[in-house]
């Protein structure tokens, strides 16, 4: 496979496993919100923000093991590509344009995209004993 298709998959399939990892854990926190109602509604942007960095990281992490190398710009681009898939989702479903947690939105999704892609493509030795 060329390295631009490689690419191409890898991105794709890791902005999609963020997105996924993003839903999947809003569910779990929905779920614990109406069980016990313990969260207070002035911590819910941080703590979405919490989960969309977590589904940056898990995409960008799975986009680097995929393109196998160049962790730092694969997860660079995967946390942006997540960024605008959830902008654009708030956007249509009524949500405000652009708050001032936006910037700080893209920049916690760029970073947790970056970590997950710089530790994509870490080799990990394994110590025998």
């Amino acid at each position: 496979m060329s390295d631009k298709k490689r690419l191409v998959k890898a991105l794709v399939t890791g902005c999609l496993c963020g997105v996924l990892t993003c839903g999947i854990f809003t569910g779990i926190l929905a779920a614990v919100i109406m069980s016990a109602g313990l969260l207070p509604d002035k911590l819910m942007d941080y703590v979405m923000l919490a989960i969309a960095t977590a589904g940056a990281f898990a995409g960008g992490l799975i986009a680097a093991k995929l393109n196998k190398g160049a962790g730092l710009i694969v997860g660079a681009i995967t946390g942006a590509a997540v960024f605008l898939l959830l902008t654009v989702a708030g956007l249509s479903s009524g949500g405000a344009a652009f708050s001032s947690l936006s910037a700080i939105r893209l920049a916690a999704l760029l970073l947790g995209g970056v970590l997950g892609g710089i530790l994509g493509v870490k080799e990990r030795r394994h110590v025998h004993i």
